[in-house]
């Protein structure tokens, strides 16, 4: 079997994010600057600064992933398929909350980082990590020997680089995941993941693109 090569992608900036408070499976829709943010990806998309024959586009079905793919994509005229298996993890009853002010009833912070504490309503960190590797593996098995360009959310790109790097839930991850970063990996046909490429995202660099857009 072949190998799938994916270029998995965060989706542009919400309210929420600005506000830093907690989405999950909220479907909340991109702001301002994260329809700029999508229209600047598209331009490095292409050619020079992207020449990768795209295949297959997906994205998760919760529109700020969507809308950021339809806007970032549109130039290679291929339908967008959606699943639900890419969404966000579910944060169940702490969604919607603000970052900084998630406390359990004991007054201490709520440790979503714990890999086996089931989140009411919704996903232990444990769960969403199976959730996101077996969605990968059976896009790579549908897929095989495509170049897949995917469109999700934070969460999912951070487990996607624990397993491609071979780290456990418990290793910090060197640096953010920033909205619209382009992050690269492929599943080869024995299920073994290999990191190429993390954390793109010059195109956030307004000035940097002032001769490509």
């Amino acid at each position: 079997m072949s190998t799938t090569c994916f270029w998995l992608i965060r989706h542009g900036e919400t309210q929420w994010n600005a506000d830093r408070r907690l989405q999950g499976w909220r479907d909340i829709p991109l702001n301002e600057t994260g329809l700029r943010q999508a229209h600047l990806l598209a331009s490095i998309l292409r050619p020079p600064h992207f020449d990768a024959d795209i295949d297959i586009i997906l994205s998760s079905d919760l529109s700020r992933a969507a809308d950021t793919a339809r806007i970032a994509a549109e130039h290679f005229r291929k339908p967008i398929e959606t699943f639900a298996s890419l969404r966000e993890r579910n944060y169940g009853i702490y969604e919607g909350e603000d970052w900084a002010k998630l406390e359990n009833d004991k007054g201490a912070k709520v440790d979503f980082d714990a890999a086996d504490w089931q989140i009411d309503q919704g996903e232990s960190l444990a769960q969403f990590q199976q959730r996101i590797e077996q969605a990968f593996i059976e896009l790579a098995q549908r897929y095989t020997g495509k170049n897949v360009l995917a469109f999700s959310h934070g969460g999912v790109i951070d487990m996607a680089w624990r397993k491609a790097s071979g780290v456990g839930l418990e290793v910090p991850r060197p640096g953010p995941i920033l909205n619209t970063s382009v992050n690269q990996f492929c599943i080869d046909g024995q299920g073994r993941w290999t990191l190429l490429d993390w954390g793109r995202c010059a195109h956030l660099d307004e000035t940097a693109l002032d001769d490509v857009i």
